[in-house]
């Protein structure tokens, strides 16, 4: 029997609800001395704890809430108080309100993301994570329900410290911890959990967004743990033939047994996902998932696809390091012949453009030096014949507003952009906006305007650049909080 919502949580006056887990009630809460919204986390003491742990659990709870406002990342929600109201005999942790959706939202209506925004969303989360890694956080509980995308493109992951409560409060009151469809091995054993638990829950869910299936599911919570611990999935080019197949490797890693075999931090992985999301092949040694995972085949009738650079090799052998070298140069050629002519092949001859790729939100690339616009050498002949590949890179405060780029006088993007609130200063709201485009350019020397408008206003700049064949540039648009200048950079 559903019961009345209470009118005010400490100093939050109660809107609606928004949801409610094992512990208790999320609710929209406003907040009158700052004037805003919230997400309002309740948790009721004696439901989460047997009375003679009441006391220790509520220390574990303050405790584990102060873990989770100490961190700062514009990846992760943030905390804005918490505190215990005595009228309601309530435990509460007042969050940022987000607009968006949880991943578990967009599995479960069967709706599958581009690869490329799937590779993107992990490659926000990765870095998160290692910001409260390096913090001593572990999070222990990634799942799609805690990961929540925005309209902007933007991801937070929420729930830091959450599950360590409800592990307490599954054991003290005997319950089921549910399916452990997102669960590391050692989770599952009841062994300690490190930094590389996370490490192996996120590739869970990045083999779920790729595939539109849980890696791990079975019939019962029993046979899930046992594929948990002793099984490994199908990898994801099988069960999605659009995916490049060097994503197996990737996820292979994230999901090896053996925690030693796992990346050693998040932040290795993010950028193996950034040099995916740039067709580049991963660095040294991240080519090598754990043996047992079978190569990626093309099913019968199917012929071979186009991948990045940087096909996986599944089996790791003494003195295969430079084997893997000459399949890393071979797939890359290959592959980017292929992808050049099918662009110039369906593209009109006297556009700049040969394509747009499929949008990237917000790819993280280490910046090498910037193109020499005079110096640029001659192609190498392993090269002749590939277009060159430019990533629009806009960062932004507005809340709403429009890029357009033009290419030698040629409109080749107009895309509308927004922001999201990252800071809520009494009456300032400041606000953060990424936006990607990759791009195939003709090879040469070219002059590129760029526009940001918004409201009544607009910035405009350009930049010259002479773009080699087979190469990646990045165009680096910045548009400044104060006074709105707009500048360009080019990297490499």
């Amino acid at each position: 029997m559903a019961t009345t919502p209470p009118k005010r949580i400490g100093k939050y006056e109660i809107l609606r609800e928004l949801g409610r887990g094992s512990m208790g009630v999320v609710y929209e809460a406003h907040d009158p001395a700052l004037e805003r919204t919230v997400a309002l986390k309740t948790i009721h003491p004696q439901q989460a704890a047997i009375q003679e742990d009441r006391a220790a659990y509520e220390r574990r709870f303050y405790h584990e809430a102060k873990v989770a406002a100490r961190l700062s990342h514009p990846g992760i929600i943030v905390v804005h108080e918490f505190g215990h109201d005595e009228a309601t005999d309530i435990l509460y942790i007042a969050l940022e309100r987000l607009q968006g959706e949880t991943l578990a939202e967009i599995i479960r209506r069967g709706e599958r993301l581009p690869w490329a925004q799937a590779l993107e969303i992990t490659r926000q989360v990765a870095e998160a994570l290692h910001h409260a890694h390096e913090q001593g956080v572990v999070h222990r509980d990634v799942k799609p329900a805690n990961v929540m995308l925005l309209p902007s493109g933007q991801v937070k992951l929420m729930d830091f410290g959450i599950a360590r409560l409800e592990a307490v409060q599954l054991t003290a009151t005997g319950q089921s911890l549910g399916t452990p469809l997102y669960m590391s091995p050692e989770q599952a054993m009841n062994e300690p959990v490190d930094a590389r638990g996370d490490i192996f829950t996120l590739g869970a869910v990045l083999y779920a967004l790729l595939t539109g299936r849980h890696a791990f599911a079975a019939q019962s919570i029993g046979a899930t743990v046992q594929r948990v611990i002793n099984e490994d999935p199908t990898p994801p080019s099988q069960v999605n033939p659009d995916l490049p197949g060097a994503v197996d490797g990737l996820v292979a890693r994230c999901l090896a047994k053996a925690p030693d075999d796992r990346y050693p931090d998040a932040r290795a992985l993010a950028d193996d996902i950034a040099l995916l999301l740039e067709w580049r092949p991963p660095r040294d040694g991240a080519d090598a998932p754990p043996t047992g995972w079978a190569p990626s085949a093309v099913p019968s009738g199917r012929s071979a696809r186009p991948s990045p650079p940087g096909e996986m090799t599944r089996t790791v052998a003494p003195g295969a390091a430079s084997r893997r070298r000459r399949q890393w140069i071979g797939a890359l050629v290959a592959g980017a012949l292929l992808l050049a002519a099918a662009a110039l092949w369906t593209t009109p001859a006297r556009s700049r453009i040969l394509r747009l790729l499929t949008p990237v939100l917000a790819p993280s690339l280490a910046p090498p030096p910037s193109p020499d616009r005079a110096t640029v050498a001659e192609s190498p002949p392993d090269r002749v014949g590939l277009p060159a590949r430019m990533v629009v890179d806009l960062r932004h405060p507005l809340k709403s507003g429009t890029l357009h780029l033009w290419v030698d006088d040629e409109e080749v993007l107009g895309r509308p952009v927004r922001g999201t609130v990252t800071r809520d200063l009494l009456a300032v709201k400041l606000r953060e906006g990424v936006f990607t485009q990759v791009l195939e350019v003709e090879p040469g020397r070219h002059v590129f305007r760029v526009e940001v408008s918004w409201d009544e206003e607009s910035r405009s700049r350009s930049i010259q650049g002479r773009l080699q064949r087979g190469e990646t540039y990045r165009l680096e648009i910045r548009l400044s909080r104060l006074g709105k200048d707009l500048s360009l950079r080019w990297t490499r």
